[in-house]
């Protein structure tokens, strides 16, 4: 029985072997298998996903009403700055915008209204995303802007500390008996 394993695992061996040193490879699976996956964000370009949040947005503007059409596209709401939302796209799948993503897609939807300003449905609809992407995105940039006065300021309390204790040793080893 023992014999019987041994042989099937240098058989498993020798078969994983050979098809590692293949040169011939069906790649075909594999091809089909890439070609249905989404692509990565990073071959797309910084502002793919404002722009799918764009058309995710004013497509569904098109059809319904803003209330339907938030909560149809919002998935989730976190907060975070890596993850400010999640919106469904076009192909039914779940985006995460991040707090830049997020404020690209607003900058987006702010320049289509002014470029169309046709009254209508969908144009108020959009505007009201807009409103609403704002207040996602609005205490986020605030508390990063304190955060960044925080820290200023504390760096200038430190620095002026140093200077101060840099002052005094000097004045110490003026007032020090010299040898």
């Amino acid at each position: 029985m023992g014999a019987i394993v041994r042989a099937g695992r240098i058989v498993g061996i020798l078969l994983l072997m050979a098809g590692c040193h293949s040169d011939e490879r069906n790649n075909s699976l594999l091809e089909r298998l890439s070609s249905t996956a989404p692509p990565k964000a990073t071959s797309l370009g910084p502002n793919h996903l404002a722009a799918d949040g764009l058309a995710s947005i004013m497509s569904a503007c098109e059809k319904q009403s803003f209330e339907n059409a938030r909560t149809g596209l919002i998935v989730s709401q976190t907060g975070l700055h890596e993850d400010v939302f999640a919106m469904r796209s076009r192909t039914y799948s779940s985006v995460a915008f991040s707090l830049d993503d997020a404020l690209k897609l607003e900058d987006v939807l702010r320049n289509k209204l002014k470029e169309d300003k046709q009254p209508g449905e969908q144009r108020e609809c959009a505007q009201q995303f807009e409103g609403y992407l704002e207040t996602l995105t609005d205490p986020l940039v605030e508390q990063d802007k304190l955060a960044k006065d925080l820290d200023a300021s504390a760096f200038k309390d430190s620095n002026k500390e140093a200077q101060e204790e840099l002052r005094r040793e000097k004045e110490t080893q003026a007032l020090a008996p010299k040898k």
